[in-house]
């Protein structure tokens, strides 16, 4: 009885998830129906296309920069009797070099957010980046916290990079922008369908997707629960 009374009353508010009020009309229920493939934008507003279509340049000249810095690395290297590790001194040349390249693309309004993994391989990314721009600097620094989990120290004031290669670092360095390239393209293609939408259809689908999310979680508390009790 007791698993019975939480699966009943867990699945109320699931049926009001699903419900569609009247109110949203027919001409929006048959606007949900034949875009409810679209996916949801990250935003509509001219703002968050201008911040998308900034950071793409940005991220381009990024990738061309590198690639050309990888070259001169590695020609140096030859003539080098030992690997070119990545000083401090290094870094501050390459990483020098990359951001000056991508401010001379930058639009001038355009906003921008920072994004870090530290050797300890904790992620940061600033709070109030949008979510035109938060995805795709996610699986920037997802890059990196997968080569930090793979060769980080023991000892914990001790930087992994140090004995790392100047070369490879520009190497990982640019699959991270490649990554962040795509899921800025994505975004920039999710943008254009949505956005092309009437307000009334967006509201919609954003409603119905929230709802969505909602049933989810509520099925996952369902399951928790019943797994767990007595």
């Amino acid at each position: 009885m007791k698993i019975f009374r939480l699966m009943t009353w867990s699945l109320l508010p699931l049926m009001a998830l699903l419900w569609i009020p009247s109110s949203s009309g027919a001409q929006g229920a048959a606007g949900f129906k034949s875009n409810v493939s679209v996916p949801l934008g990250c935003g509509c507003r001219p703002q968050d296309e201008t911040d998308l279509n900034s950071r793409i340049k940005q991220v381009e000249a990024a990738m061309k920069e590198y690639d050309a810095l990888i070259k001169e690395w590695e020609a140096k290297e030859k003539g080098a009797k030992e690997p070119l590790l990545l000083t401090s001194e290094n870094r501050r040349s390459v990483q020098g070099s990359v951001g000056f390249r991508m401010s001379s693309v930058r639009t001038s309004n355009a906003r921008s957010f920072k994004a870090e993994t530290d050797p300890s391989c904790t992620t940061t990314i600033e709070p109030n980046a949008t979510l035109c721009l938060r995805g795709a600097l996610q699986d920037h620094e997802l890059v990196h916290k997968k080569a930090c989990d793979a060769n980080k120290s023991a000892n914990p004031f001790v930087d992994w990079r140090d004995k790392q290669r100047v070369v490879d670092y520009m190497k990982e360095e640019k699959a991270g922008y490649q990554k962040e390239w795509d899921r800025l393209q994505d975004e920039v293609n999710k943008m254009q369908a949505f956005c092309s939408l009437d307000a009334s259809t967006r509201d919609i689908l954003i409603k119905a997707a929230a709802q969505q999310d909602n049933e989810t979680n509520a099925v996952k508390n369902l399951e928790f629960y019943t797994t767990h009790l007595d």
